[in-house]
């Protein structure tokens, strides 16, 4: 009898086991939304980084490297966005910690500021990937392999929930290639705080002038603001674009000396509340808000 009963015994045993869910950290908004359209009810996802953060200024507290350490698997922007990730990833078992961005393709170079750097300096690859439609994709498609390699038994579903999820995302890439139809392409002209648009702007042929270069701790110098107001002056810019993440007192300034009006915030480095809580939204209200001002 015992011989019967303890394969089911363990059977029984391991069935708790098989259905937990796989327990995912997130260090970036936008791959909080991911995974859990991706992983469903097979993942127990838990924000590190809340909307309206700024994740360049944000590092993880001894509190939340406990929390990483009992993760199952650790999602970051990558591409140099989360500056202490080196020093994170010492703290974690190996394989833990996936640098979505930095398997992405179509990686582009982000501005250089010449007045800090000099000439003759390299330029970084952009971290802010999810604002290029083309690299979402790609990005839904890399957190669903990473789950499926780390819960096989759910691979079916992780597949389906992205499958789902992409197709929610071209339509969104339709209705922004619609909305932007109505801006003629002398038009697209995004001045911005800092250098984040820059996957948007290649995809739909916009020029970016931002003030600051890729990460917003820099700060803007007059010889900065002095070529931004020429630019302005000469392509009759008629709005720009401060960032919810970004203190506007440069951009208002320049909106004082070129008479260019002040376009409602945008959302750079991130999800935001009410109606850029979601992925669709906040690219909704950026959409919409550029439209608006550039027409």
């Amino acid at each position: 009898m015992n011989r019967l009963l303890r394969p089911l015994l363990a059977l029984l045993a391991a069935l708790p086991l098989a259905a937990e869910p796989l327990r995912v950290v997130t260090l970036h908004t936008v791959l909080t939304e991911i995974a859990r359209e991706v992983g469903g009810e097979h993942v127990s996802v838990t924000a590190l980084l809340q909307p309206g953060m700024d994740p360049h200024a944000f590092e993880p507290a001894p509190a939340d490297i406990r929390g990483l350490k009992a993760a199952g698997v650790v999602l970051a922007a990558g591409v140099g966005l989360e500056t202490y990730l080196d020093r994170l990833e010492r703290e974690l078992d190996a394989g833990r910690l996936v640098r979505v961005g930095d398997g992405l393709p179509g990686l582009i170079e982000g501005a250089c500021d010449h007045a800090h750097h000099g000439p003759d300096h390299h330029h970084d690859l952009d971290p802010h990937w999810w604002h290029g439609l083309p690299q979402m994709l790609a990005a839904v498609d890399s957190v669903a392999r990473e789950f499926a390699a780390r819960k096989p038994a759910a691979a079916a579903d992780f597949d389906r929930n992205a499958a789902a999820y992409r197709a929610r995302l071209e339509a969104l890439r339709a209705w922004i290639t619609a909305e932007l139809a109505a801006l003629p392409g002398e038009r697209r002209q995004l001045v911005t705080a800092h250098d984040a648009f820059g996957y948007f702007a290649h995809e739909h042929g916009f020029a970016v002038h931002p003030l600051l270069g890729a990460s917003t701790a820099a700060e803007a110098d007059a010889r900065q603001v002095a070529r931004i107001v020429r630019l302005i002056q000469r392509r009759g810019i008629r709005t720009v674009f401060a960032e919810k993440s970004v203190n506007p007192r440069m951009i208002e300034a320049i909106v004082r000396d070129t008479g260019a009006r002040l376009g409602p915030p945008l959302y750079a480095d991130g999800l935001g509340t009410g109606d850029a809580a979601t992925y669709e939204g906040m690219m909704r209200h950026n959409v919409s808000a550029i439209v608006a001002g550039l027409r």
